[in-house]
C-alpha cells in the first residue's frame, strides 16, 4: 500500500504542473480573412406628383420594393409593400368587393 502511494505521489505534483504549462501557451495564429469593403445598399426614391396625391417609390438595384402615397389634405400617407420580393405590391382583401386596406403609419418614434 505504502509502495502505490509513493508512486502516485510524483504523478498528483507533476500532472497539475503539466497542465500550467500547457495553459500559459498561447493559442496558434488563425488567418482571418480581409473583409472586403462594399458600398452601403441605399434605397433610390423615385417621386411622382399626381392629381391629389404624391408617391414615393423605394427602390434597391432597379426593384421596387415599397410604394408610398401622400394623399391631398391633411390625410396621412399609406404604404404598399412588396413582402415576398415577386413585384407585385401585396394588398390584404377582407371582403367579397377586393377592397384594397391601406397599411397607415399608427406610431412613429
Amino acid at each position: 500500500m505504502n509502495y502505490r502511494i509513493l508512486l502516485l505521489t510524483p504523478l498528483l505534483i507533476l500532472t497539475p504542473l503539466q497542465a500550467q504549462e500547457r495553459s500559459s501557451e498561447q493559442p496558434p495564429e488563425i488567418a482571418v480573412p480581409e473583409v472586403e469593403g462594399g458600398e452601403t445598399v441605399e434605397p433610390e426614391v423615385t417621386i411622382i406628383e399626381e392629381e391629389g396625391r404624391t408617391v414615393h417609390q423605394y427602390s434597391v438595384n432597379g426593384h421596387v420594393y415599397m410604394v408610398k402615397i401622400v394623399p391631398a389634405g391633411d390625410f396621412p400617407p399609406y404604404y404598399l409593400l412588396d413582402l415576398d420580393g415577386d413585384g407585385v405590391m401585396d394588398v390584404r382583401r377582407d371582403g367579397p368587393d377586393d377592397i384594397a386596406v391601406p397599411q397607415w403609419v399608427l406610431f412613429r418614434w
